[in-house]
């Protein structure tokens, strides 16, 4: 409400959308039942017995982040509201350069050698300059720089000094300071001492305050048009109407999200400056898999992440929602899990829903399955991997069915997007592809203003 009134707008990405209280709350923008999202992605027993409370993410015009910080610290004041801190630690070229002062080494002869030294971390700096051909004209092997080189390894991972993380704010209803301590940043906000994963630990709530260009470009694009007399409702796109603009303005309400002009544009690979879903891999994919409706949509932003574009997927998506390829499901109880998706594993959720509906896996266990997959740990995959075959083998289910729903859901490894996030993003690209159809010279005016595209301005 208090960003409303000063007219930031926001999206609210990653899990919280699943939930409907957040909704309600008018935290989260999209309806969690009418979108199908799934809310033990959010929160499950298992999660809170290990005191991983979820995060609330929310998306701000990139120029009106630090105004909602602002809002935030003023509202709840110094006690109750902070900026997640941490510390940055050494690497090899910090360790070098202040060990190789505190030697008496001159400052231009420190940046010669640092400036050419590789990019890794502090204990192998002396390996790589001893393996870089630019560190090779430099005076490395000759004392003191040889001792620096060789003592800055001891610093590795060592903290450096203390900063501020680029988007966390906690809350507390106790005061912060009886939780964890605090500093006074440069910028005069309190900071807390703790890391992201300290402060989560120690049971603080935490916030990302994000920024993006994207609601920018609405927003501009919106008051230009607003400054020629034209009204633009973007919301109304959700509820079946019209954002009001159409050469042809609607006479009823129809489905939400089913302008033919837009998905039209969209489909054709014309989305360029449009957030999201302008990158060149995106507009081949929306073309690829015939883009005309909003799960269609929500699913290619997940589809192009790595986790779930591994194995082909994209080729396997696109021809499915083309029609061009049956849609298999390795088992009945899959079918309502990825139907959405034409068979194909796209979200995160679908590890959760899928070890659920076809193993009884507990949502937590999978939830941990889920977090090891991205994060490739091989030992908690294993360990998962015995839980999911017991679970699957009470249900009575075969060997050979069971490994091959086994190696669906192992398939999904490296980062994706839940399907929340993908929902939040897709609405947004929506909105922006309207505003793009209809009135394009006011919004490509607004893509060059904020500078945030994908391509140069020359493009554009």
């Amino acid at each position: 409400q208090d960003c409303a009134a000063r007219g930031i707008g926001r999206i609210t990405r990653g899990s919280a959308a699943d939930s409907l209280l957040c909704y309600c709350l008018g935290i989260s923008n999209v309806c969690p039942i009418r979108l199908e999202l799934y809310f033990k992605r959010f929160l499950n027993r298992d999660r809170m017995a290990l005191q991983k409370l979820p995060d609330i993410d929310i998306d701000f015009a990139h120029d009106r982040k630090d105004d909602v910080v602002r809002l935030l610290l003023d509202k709840y004041g110094p006690e109750h509201a902070a900026i997640v801190g941490g510390f940055s630690t050494f690497q090899a070229r910090a360790a070098v350069g202040d060990v190789a002062k505190v030697l008496g080494v001159a400052e231009s002869e420190i940046h010669q050698l640092t400036k050419h030294l590789p990019w890794t971390d502090a204990r192998h700096a002396a390996d790589a300059v001893a393996l870089s051909r630019e560190c090779a004209h430099t005076a490395w092997q000759e004392e003191p720089l040889r001792t620096a080189l060789l003592m800055a390894g001891r610093l590795d991972g060592f903290p450096r000094y203390a900063k501020m993380h680029p988007c966390g704010v906690v809350l507390s209803r106790d005061p912060i300071r009886d939780l964890a301590p605090t500093f006074i940043s440069q910028k005069g906000w309190p900071t807390t001492h703790f890391d992201m994963d300290a402060v989560e630990a120690v049971g603080l709530i935490k916030l990302d305050i994000l920024a993006q260009g994207g609601l920018a470009v609405l927003r501009d694009t919106q008051t230009a048009l607003k400054s020629q007399g034209l009204a633009v409702d973007l919301h109304a796109l959700e509820t079946g109407g019209a954002g009001g603009t159409e050469t042809s303005p609607r006479t009823v309400p129809v489905e939400p999200w089913s302008d033919a002009a837009v998905w039209e544009m969209t489909a054709s690979g014309n989305a360029r400056g449009v957030h999201h879903i302008e990158s060149p891999a995106m507009t081949s994919l929306a073309c690829m898999a015939g883009v005309r409706d909003i799960d269609r949509l929500v699913a290619i932003v997940s589809v192009i992440r790595p986790g779930a574009a591994n194995g082909l997927k994209k080729a396997q998506f696109s021809r499915r929602a083309q029609g061009l390829e049956p849609v298999v499901y390795p088992h009945e109880s899959l079918a309502p899990v990825l139907r959405s998706t034409f068979g194909v594993v796209a979200y995160e959720e679908h590890i959760l829903q899928i070890c659920e509906a076809f193993a009884g896996l507990p949502p937590g266990r999978a939830d941990v399955l889920r977090r090891a997959l991205v994060k490739q740990d091989v030992a908690k995959i294993a360990e998962i991997r015995a839980e999911f075959i017991t679970a699957a083998h009470a249900r009575h289910h075969a060997e050979a069915l069971i490994a091959e729903v086994w190696n669906l859901v192992a398939g999904f490894q490296g980062y994706a997007f839940c399907r929340a996030h993908s929902t939040a993003y897709a609405v947004e690209a929506y909105q922006g592809a309207y505003l793009k159809c209809y009135h394009p010279a006011e919004f490509m005016a607004g893509v060059l203003t904020n500078g945030k595209g994908f391509y140069s301005p020359l493009v554009y």
